[in-house]
């Protein structure tokens, strides 16, 4: 994967987990999508920051 192809992919990712976060703190308590979300959210989570240790390492 390219520099400018991993920079590409690390924004997308950063912003996915935004927008799942927002969305996690909009979703009712009662709501079975919330710990879909919540376990989407850790996944994205975990795909970026497997992004940044290849990035710096």
């Amino acid at each position: 994967m390219s520099e400018l192809e991993r920079e590409v992919v690390l924004r997308l990712v950063e912003k996915a987990l935004k927008e799942l976060e927002e969305a996690y703190r909009r979703v009712p308590d009662v709501d079975n999508g919330k710990a879909y979300l919540f376990r989407g959210k850790e996944r994205v989570r975990l795909m970026l920051e497997v992004l940044r240790d290849n990035k710096e390492g």
